[in-house]
């Protein structure tokens, strides 16, 4: 089963300030969050209220390296079409990570706007303000330090890098303004290299880790520069996940 995961953070200004207090967990809601809220924080809690209602946040396990969440609440259905009544709401569940001693959060199998609500709420919750968790921004030098750990000479087992997207390339006098490479083994090809050190911006990138220490094994992943996390080996395991979190906390 594919494993979407969406990759927060809490700004810096609450690195360090964020605490988890079981009993703000309870009756909370997005309603209090536009207590607190002004500006464009105000706008986004409102437009969000807009998609969702009777969320709930519960905080169900403590591991070793992070807290587990869940999140349930009824969300608005995609309008299908432009006539018609709204959709309806339908109910949904999905869990939160929250890293402990690092300021990553990690939403699984949640879009962008559903998550959304579960990340205003728990920034609200663990710092009293709906805007601390932010995405994540993957610039040029992360994904270059992620490739490097994937190809690294010092894993028993090496990875591969299968698609990279870039934007602003130049080559031969020319500025492209996006070029996509798919390939096995592209890190193999001087063409992978050479555009990408004259790129501007990397987008996304797939690639199939080293083996990883918890499982012996490797995982299929793609990441873009917002954070958007895709992990498409089956029968993930929570430790596998855990280990390469724990390798993008160092190269974000």
């Amino acid at each position: 089963m594919i494993k979407n995961c969406i990759i927060y953070r809490y700004s810096d200004e609450f690195v360090n300030a964020w605490k988890i207090d079981r009993n703000r967990f309870s009756d909370n809601n997005l309603q209090k969050c536009l207590e607190t809220a002004s500006g464009f924080t105000r706008r986004r809690v409102e437009a969000l209220m807009k998609l969702v209602r009777n969320e709930e946040l519960s905080l169900e396990e403590e591991t070793r390296s992070h807290y587990v969440i869940t999140y349930s609440c009824e969300f608005r259905a995609p309008k299908l079409t432009a006539a018609g009544s709204p959709p309806p709401f339908v109910p949904v569940s999905f869990k939160i990570w929250l890293r402990e001693n690092c300021p990553f959060v990690i939403s699984f199998d949640a879009g962008r706007k559903l998550s959304g609500g579960a990340i205003a709420l728990l920034s609200h919750i663990t710092t009293g303000d709906p805007s601390s968790i932010e995405h994540i921004k993957l610039e040029k030098e992360n994904f270059l330090k992620l490739k490097d750990w994937v190809l690294a000479d010092s894993h028993v087992a090496g990875g591969e890098i299968k698609h990279v997207s870039m934007r602003d390339v130049e080559q031969d006098a020319i500025k492209f303004k996006q070029i996509t490479l798919n390939a096995p083994r592209l890190q193999d090809s001087s063409l992978f290299n050479q555009l990408l050190d004259s790129a501007s911006a990397i987008t996304s990138l797939s690639f199939t880790t080293p083996q990883l220490g918890s499982t012996s094994r490797s995982l299929n992943c793609r990441i873009n520069y917002w954070g958007s996390l895709t992990i498409y080996t089956p029968n993930l395991l929570d430790s596998e996940i855990a280990e390469l979190v724990r390798i993008l906390e160092k190269v974000v």
